[in-house]
């Protein structure tokens, strides 16, 4: 286990600059704003903010006064509570984020040990080369990390892929894991149901559901089949990864992040260049798939359903299908990204969540 230090070479930032400023641009159809994908305008005053205005290293700063570790190829953040004698917890972002998702909660957990890692292939944490690193996989390596920071019992938390991660350390570790915190549902953990055996709330959900799939989910159809072909473009042109990445957090959120913290995510996957390896997440989670079976953990919902383009509110009825629910919270506002839209809504959920767990 070592410390890390971020730093970023100047002839890095220096060519993203260059390539930013010398984008070309293709046109659009007048009028049509973001039905066809990443509106224009949007793009092109991001981009300039990109170039011109965003100050990298500010970010920096910000980041190395975390404590930044690497542990086996994993990179973490850890921030201890401020008693010394915090419960410990994991905290797994997803797809298209990083670590940085958790950063302003930090100071809202100051009853736990922290540890936020950096998926593989995200950020800091490099991808082995070989198919098959998948929710387990992932699960596996968080329970050795915890394991080595010293813990035998910890609680954990997640969103997105995150949310299936920290779902299969409860199925695989439930003697070690005291109860889980979750602002989504990963899709690839659904119930399955005959639909004789559904609710009418249940019905409705799926419809809405499908009716996202429908209009969003082209992106996880490239991922899950072709990666490494989209991955090209989009490791050599910084306007075309904020075009696609923006494009999702403009989709799935409530309220589209400030443009400071959407170039920080693009900043961290364009130095590290780990666009391609964490689109890989898709394609191992499809063909090395793991069979969800009931979450007996005490597990906490956070429902955050209000993104741009609704996909839809899940009913308790539907989720407690698959896991041991003891906490469920639907908030007024946030969508799919909430420890970034609504950190401090996030933060004190799953603090009251775990104090009641350590309180029975």
């Amino acid at each position: 286990m070592e410390r890390f230090r971020i730093h970023v070479p100047d002839e890095v930032l220096d060519d993203l600059r260059v390539r930013l400023r010398r984008t070309r641009w293709p046109d659009q159809v007048p009028g049509i704003g973001w039905k066809q994908g990443t509106e224009l305008e949007w793009l092109r005053r991001l981009v300039s903010y990109w170039a011109d205005e965003f100050d990298w290293r500010a970010w920096e700063r910000k980041l190395n006064g975390l404590d930044h570790f690497t542990w086996e190829g994993i990179h973490f953040v850890y921030r201890r509570a401020v008693s010394g004698r915090g419960v410990p917890l994991i905290l797994t972002h997803g797809w298209p984020s990083s670590f940085l998702d958790y950063v302003d909660m930090l100071p809202m957990l100051e009853d736990f040990d922290v540890v936020v890692p950096s998926l593989p292939g995200y950020g800091f944490s490099p991808r082995p080369l070989e198919v098959g690193i998948n929710y387990r996989y992932v699960s596996e390596r968080w329970h050795q990390l915890m394991t080595a920071l010293g813990y035998s019992r910890y609680a954990a938390g997640g969103n997105d892929f995150g949310a299936g991660v920290t779902t299969l350390l409860a199925l695989d570790y439930p003697e070690s894991v005291i109860g889980i915190h979750l602002t989504t549902l990963e899709s690839d953990l659904t119930p399955n149901v005959d639909d004789a055996e559904l609710s009418d709330a249940e019905r409705s959900f799926l419809a809405v559901n499908r009716g996202w799939d429908t209009t969003e989910r082209g992106y996880s159809a490239i991922q899950s089949t072709k990666p490494q072909t989209v991955g090209y473009g989009l490791n050599d042109s910084p306007a075309g990864l904020a075009a696609y990445l923006g494009e999702k957090w403009h989709s799935w959120s409530n309220d589209t992040p400030r443009e400071e913290f959407l170039c920080a995510t693009f900043t961290l996957y364009w130095v590290t260049q780990t666009i391609t390896t964490s689109m890989r997440d898709y394609w191992d989670n499809r063909w090395y798939p793991v069979e969800p079976t009931y979450v007996g953990t005490p597990t906490a919902f956070g429902v955050f359903a209000h993104q741009t383009v609704p996909e839809g509110e899940p009913p308790r009825s539907y989720l407690e299908r698959v896991y041991n629910i003891q906490r469920w919270t639907v908030f007024p506002h946030g969508g799919h990204f909430a420890p970034v839209e609504e950190p401090a809504a996030v933060a004190a959920d799953l603090s009251a969540f775990f104090r009641s767990l350590s309180s029975r």
